[in-house]
Formats: C-alpha cells, sequence, structure tokens
C-alpha cells in the first residue's frame, strides 16, 4: 500500500478509474478530476468502481489492483502528486456471498474495511446476510449513502440494528444540495445531526458533477461546523488506512 500522506483531504469513494463504471470516461477526466481535488485541499483518494457482476463483470480485486497501477503511473508521468488505493463499492445482492467466495473480497486500500451499497426500495434480507457473513470473516462493512435508500419508513430501524452490529455508515456531500432528492437532503442532516456517520465521501463520478458535489462539503462546513468535516474527510480517512498497519478494524 502506498504512504498515506501526511497531510491533506482523503476521499474513500470514488468513480477515478476511467472506462469501467459510470464514472470517469477516459484518464484526461480522472486528471482533471484530481486536479480539482488537489486545489481545495486533497491528497489522496480510495477509487471504488461498482461491483456487480451482473453490469460490471470484469470490476474484480485483481483487475481494480491493474487498474489503479495504471492509473498511478499516469499521474507521476503527468508530475502529479496525488496517492491512489485500490477499492470498490460493492453492490449487495441475493448472491453475492457466493460470488465473494469465487473473486475474493474487494477492500479499501489493504484494509478490511469494505464498502458496499443497495438500491432496494425496501431492506433486503440479503444485506444483513452479507453484512453478518463480511463480519464473519474478519471484514468491516461500510454502508454508503443510506440516506439515498428509497425506504419510506423504518430505514432508521435498521439502520440501527446493523450499526448495533459493527456496520459503519458513509453519508454523500452532494446529498446536502438537494440534487439527489428531498429525502435525501433531509435525511443526511437528520444523520449528521444525531451523528449516525462514521465518515462521509465526495462519491465523485465525473468532473463535470464535482463542482455540486463540493458545494455540498462547503455546505456540512457552513452547517456542522469545520471540525465535522476535518473528522470525515482527514482523521477518519487516516484511522482506516492505518488500520492495514495495525490490523485493526
Amino acid at each position: 500500500m502506498p504512504p498515506i500522506p501526511p497531510t491533506g483531504r482523503i476521499d474513500i469513494h470514488s468513480h477515478m478509474i476511467p472506462g469501467v463504471d459510470d464514472g470517469c470516461v477516459d484518464v484526461s477526466e480522472s486528471i482533471a478530476s484530481i486536479q480539482m481535488l488537489k486545489k481545495i485541499g486533497y491528497a489522496g483518494t480510495i477509487c471504488t468502481p461498482h461491483m456487480l457482476p451482473e453490469l460490471f463483470p470484469d470490476n474484480t480485486p485483481a483487475n481494480v489492483k491493474l487498474w489503479v497501477q495504471t492509473l498511478t503511473k499516469n499521474l507521476a508521468d503527468e508530475g502529479i502528486d496525488y496517492t491512489l488505493w485500490p477499492g470498490g463499492e460493492l453492490r449487495l445482492f441475493d448472491k453475492c456471498i457466493d460470488w465473494l467466495k469465487a473473486v475474493g473480497v474487494q477492500t479499501l486500500g489493504d484494509t478490511k474495511y469494505v464498502l458496499t451499497d443497495f438500491w432496494e426500495d425496501h431492506w433486503p434480507k440479503y444485506a444483513d446476510k452479507t453484512f453478518d457473513w463480511l463480519m464473519s470473516e474478519g471484514y468491516r462493512p461500510i454502508l454508503a449513502h443510506p440516506e439515498r435508500i428509497g425506504m419510506q419508513k423504518d430505514l432508521e430501524k435498521h439502520l440501527d440494528e446493523v450499526t448495533a452490529r459493527g456496520v459503519l455508515l458513509q453519508g454523500n456531500f452532494r446529498c446536502m444540495t438537494g440534487e439527489d432528492g428531498y429525502l435525501p437532503d433531509q435525511r443526511v442532516r437528520q444523520f449528521l445531526q444525531e451523528g449516525r456517520y462514521w465518515i462521509m465521501a465526495i462519491d465523485m463520478h465525473r468532473p463535470s458533477d464535482l463542482s455540486s458535489r463540493l458545494d455540498g462539503l462547503q455546505m456540512v462546513v457552513d452547517e456542522f461546523g469545520q471540525q465535522v468535516v476535518d473528522q470525515m474527510t482527514i482523521e477518519r480517512p487516516r484511522t482506516l488506512l492505518n488500520s492495514a498497519v495495525n490490523n485493526s478494524v
């Protein structure tokens, strides 16, 4: 794993790898995004392409590692000082455990943390089964942007249950702007106020949408304070990445 930059923000959720999902389409977009991030104090990104065999069969841990190495070389060739780590955004599905056993579990860097999501309008049984299996294998699941889950009721009850078992929650900055809809806009503020999030992230896809996501970051600063954003983008990402050295979660 590359050295952790001593200063600067680190984003743990980003579709930075070009041409592998609905994120950056080519290297020039990846570089443009990184240059925008560097201007506001980011020093590194964990690259988390969508991992769902039905839609992205090539997105496996082995390939992600190679793609990050290639993008890192592209940055070096351009003289850009920015750190990248391999990761993935695991879309939970009914046979997810079998697939993970076959291809391996994509963690964030060399840690035991696993970024996950799902898009059902109810709480699926396979989510609990996959969370429990991951934790039984020594991993720590992180559920991405729970404020965007389409459930109209009982979401908080399910979140309470899984966080009590050890699942962490990651919020999206852009939900602060209202661009992801009224319910995510309300929930992200509620969850911040209640202290539900362990970490927040940009979830960058392309340079064209990055400005609005960074607007959301600034809105968290304005409404909840600089200390909250620093904890979510400086302190906690380093806690996560340093866990690889300590072999802890």
